[in-house]
């Protein structure tokens, strides 16, 4: 009898036992929209899950009602999922979302429906421990001490130090995802280093869901000019707010101290403040995030769901007070394209060609992402300077403003059919930090050429800081045989901060064009790019870019590039609706 007594005392306790390391999640999921559809299921991060292979779920009454059961170890915190069907060809539900489902060691039952994102309370989320952080804090400070080209170029040692001791007590706490990621922000920011950056488009989808896509925006696309917020388009319905209104204040803070608190945390190289303002500009552009959207909430978290802002309407000296409601990206994105279905939703509409009076092409480049088009921007490119040779155009106008930079293979070939003679190209030395990437670090960090793991065949030391890559650089630009002889402008403005700093450098340097517009971003210095290490931090799950190659021009000055003709948008230019820049540029034209 004691035996038997034992026995089932060991297989309760077994049970026990076994039931706690286990949560069961009951999946249900209304996709009655869907019609002719096969293997509808669900993927996710975490295992019997993967984002590689699909679980199906069974509709067995056939009301487009599909169900599951999955049982999930009970130290995973928190889910993310989303639902697709399909074989050869998958169609997933959410574009560049997930669900995220909390797991607290109780039942759980879903009850969603396809394509429509279930509601999330981020403050039901557990704050990631001290222990966590400070483990996440550990290998980041390590990765930018062994990698980082640029970590000393605008600060000393000692700066540095106490920046880092700042933040290890910053990091001793245990902090809510969104101060994680402020706070990480803050530390890049503080670097003054235009690549380093907790980067939007390459977190997690739980990162984006719960700091990023927030229903925590403003309802408005606007412009900063001189440090005011000019409200360009509003979608709030039955209030009239017209084109001009200046937000004076949010929740009682003036503009041009929270426009200048936000500012600090944008990326950019050295004291580049004109770049730092140019990335406050929220234009509600489908697709793309923007700056003071994923800040600006971090820094004055919204009032359930609502912001107190006073507003000043053009021509008028009264000063209104208003509860506006927060919104989604989506929700503003949608509302706008709804009032303007021309409204930019993809990088595609950011390229274009017009053929103006005066015997004028106008280049619209709006960003060399390219691998975010859906056609080839290279046919696009090549078939453009064609036409502009066979309508023997004498003036070509090339317009990178609100263009950051991308691929440099776009920068290469637009050289090559704007020269009319080979040029050389200035040589600035490629510097990296180390030579071999040590054991500890490889588990989290991440990049397109994994050659960059190992450079010992790539470099010879330079001094004791730093190794010099040895590739062979591009010195010399050939034109190519459709390569445009005419008169060339180039707009520019402080957002031009990557490849396109450096197309107006060498646009300057060689007087290809005459510059028009603004002071660019960047930074005559140098920059640190080149390639990217993804660091994917284990605990906080934020990925944070850091850059690999450290450009120098020592003999250069600090700051982007002046161009030849300064204009300088203002409020006035906005209500009218007028394009400064590109009206000066057509009068210089017609003058010629």
């Amino acid at each position: 009898m004691n035996k038997l007594f034992f026995i089932l005392i060991f297989l309760s306790n077994t049970f026990v036992v076994f039931a706690q390391e286990t949560i069961l999640v009951k999946f249900k999921v209304n996709a009655s929209s869907l019609k002719g559809i096969t293997n509808f299921g669900i993927r996710g991060n975490a295992s019997p899950l993967s984002w590689e292979k699909t679980i199906l779920l069974n509709d067995n009454d056939k009301d487009g009602m599909y169900e599951g059961e999955l049982s999930f170890p009970n130290n995973i915190e928190v889910l993310e999922y989303k639902y697709v069907y399909g074989d050869k060809n998958l169609v997933w539900e959410l574009d560049k979302q997930n669900r995220i489902l909390l797991i607290d060691n109780k039942l759980h039952q879903t009850q969603d429906t396809w394509n429509i994102p279930n509601q999330f309370d981020v403050k039901k989320l557990p704050k990631i421990s001290a222990e966590k952080l400070a483990e996440d804090f550990s290998i980041f400070k390590k990765t930018l001490l062994e990698v980082h080209p640029g970590l000393y170029r605008y600060h000393t040692k000692s700066e540095i130090d106490s920046i880092f001791k700042h933040f290890q007590e910053v990091f001793s706490k245990p902090l809510s995802y969104q101060e994680a990621f402020l706070n990480f922000t803050k530390i890049t920011s503080s670097i003054k280093c235009g690549h380093t950056f907790p980067s939007f488009y390459n977190q997690t989808g739980f990162i984006k869901e719960v700091v990023l896509n927030q229903k925590d925006k403003l309802p408005f696309a606007f412009r900063v000019l001189d440090e005011k917020i000019i409200i360009t388009e509003s979608i709030i319905e039955n209030l009239e707010i017209p084109l001009g209104t200046e937000i004076i204040a949010i929740n009682g803070i003036p503009t041009q101290t929270l426009l200048q608190e936000t500012a600090k945390l944008v990326k950019a190289d050295g004291a580049n403040d004109g770049k730092r303002y140019a990335d406050l500009n929220t234009f509600g552009v489908g697709g793309y995030f923007e700056m003071f959207d994923c800040y600006f909430s971090l820094l004055y978290p919204p009032d359930n769901e609502q912001y107190k802002i006073k507003i000043k309407k053009p021509n008028s000296e009264n000063i209104e007070e208003l509860k506006v409601n927060t919104v989604s990206r989506t929700e503003r994105m949608n509302a706008l394209i709804k009032k303007n279905p021309n409204h930019i939703t993809k990088a595609d509409q950011l390229w274009k060609l017009e053929f103006w009076e005066n015997n004028t092409a106008y280049l619209q480049l709006g960003t060399f992402d390219v691998f975010k088009f859906s056609f080839d921007w290279q046919d696009f490119l090549k078939n453009a300077f064609k036409e502009i040779k066979k309508q023997k155009v004498k003036n070509l106008v090339i317009d990178i403003r609100w263009n950051e930079g991308g691929q440099d293979e776009v920068l290469l070939f637009i050289g090559q059919n704007i020269i009319k003679q080979p040029i050389k190209i200035s040589q600035r030395q490629d510097l990296v930090r180390y030579n071999k990437i040590i054991a500890e670090l490889k588990p989290y960090l991440f990049t397109w050429d994994n050659t960059f793991f190992d450079l010992s065949t790539k470099t010879k030391p330079f001094n004791n800081d730093y190794f010099l890559l040895t590739g062979k650089n591009i010195t010399e630009i050939q034109p190519s045989k459709n390569a445009f002889e005419g008169n060339i402008y180039l707009l520019v403005n402080a957002f031009n901060s990557s490849a396109t700093f450096y197309f107006a450098e060498i646009a300057k340097e060689n007087k290809l064009a005459t510059l028009i517009g603004e002071t660019t971003g960047g930074s005559q210095k140098g920059l640190n790019a080149g390639t990217l290490f993804f660091l994917r931090l284990p605990n906080s799950k934020i990925e944070i870019d850091i850059p690999i190659i450290g450009t120098f021009s020592d003999n250069k000055a600090e700051g982007g590039i002046v161009p030849d003709i300064i204009v300088k948008p203002t409020v006035a230019d906005l209500i009218k609706g007028e394009d400064k820049v590109l009206k000066i540029t057509q009068e210089m034209i017609q003058k010629k």
